[in-house]
């Protein structure tokens, strides 16, 4: 993998700040509770991106490297980029990949959106939900796209509408609203890859071709129990903005709304929740 130069610039700044800050640490801490919630549906986005043996893949946004060290055992003799912003996540990413024994897989610090990964580099690019976050989406998937040889594959998991997906309508910040304490929280950068149209357009505008959309919808396991899933949220960067400044009554108020919400997701087997994602294919032209 020494064809590719290593930059640490990252452009998209306030992105940034969040995950290497609060989110990121987060997202390390919770880091086996998603893994057992996405479990599912990145089975399903690898099964779409049919790595082989040999190929030379781009994980986007790799987080704490879960797709990349799945991708590296599937491309075999080939060689795996796991790339995210998170220093903090990349550091994690190292470890685990180091644990697993996966040695043709490496994480690097970078900004997707401008990071100079070589022109026909990789047969293969993918994305668990990190390519939604950029701030020029057009200039991100052209940046992808120079990353890729001419035939080379794009396959990315995006998360559908807000509606679809009641992992995000469920929390304190929704409740909140409900309850008249701050404003309903926009879809914000997680969807904003959700309109087929808009997708479709950014990727055609790139270099891409064969785009296809997929409907993934799987379950997604939050937690073992209504309280466990409380706690979780509570404790979240989210949730810690909305409560700060409420009064006692006013936070007890807003906990048990959204204890209400989780209970209508609750069975014996745990809190579960439907996932309603794209799963989107594409080749570079």
């Amino acid at each position: 993998m020494g064809r590719c130069s290593v930059a640490t610039r990252a452009v998209n700044a306030e992105q940034a700040e969040e995950w290497n800050g609060a989110w990121g640490r987060d997202f390390i801490e919770q880091r086996e509770r998603h893994e057992r919630m996405l479990g599912r549906l990145w089975a399903r986005l690898l099964a779409a991106a049919a790595i082989q043996d040999g190929e030379y893949v781009l994980g986007i946004g790799c987080g704490c490297g879960a797709t990349t060290i799945l991708a590296a055992r599937a491309s075999g003799s080939g060689h795996v980029l796991g790339a995210d912003f998170s220093r903090i996540q990349v550091a994690e990413a190292r470890r685990l990949g180091a644990a697993a024994g996966v040695a043709s897989a490496r994480f690097e610090i970078a900004d997707a959106q401008v990071h100079p990964f070589g022109a026909g580099v990789f047969d293969v690019v993918i994305s668990s939900f990190g390519v939604m976050y950029f701030d020029d989406l057009a200039a991100a998937f052209g940046n992808l796209r120079i990353a890729l040889r001419r035939g080379g594959r794009l396959a990315f998991s995006c998360w559908r509408s807000r509606a679809d997906n009641p992992a995000f309508t469920t929390g304190f910040a929704a409740a909140a609203a409900v309850l008249g304490l701050r404003e309903m929280p926009g879809p914000g950068a997680a969807f904003s890859l959700a309109s087929t149209d808009r997708t479709g357009a950014l990727l055609t505008g790139a270099g891409f071709g064969d785009i296809e959309f997929v409907k993934a919808d799987e379950p997604m396991l939050i937690g073992c129990d209504v309280d466990e899933v409380l706690e979780y949220q509570r404790t979240s960067p989210t949730t810690t903005e909305v409560l700060t400044g409420l009064s006692p009554a006013q936070a007890g108020d807003l906990t048990r709304l959204v204890r209400d919400r989780l209970a209508a997701y609750a069975s014996p087997d745990g809190v579960t929740m439907p996932g309603a994602a794209w799963l989107v294919t594409a080749q570079a032209v």
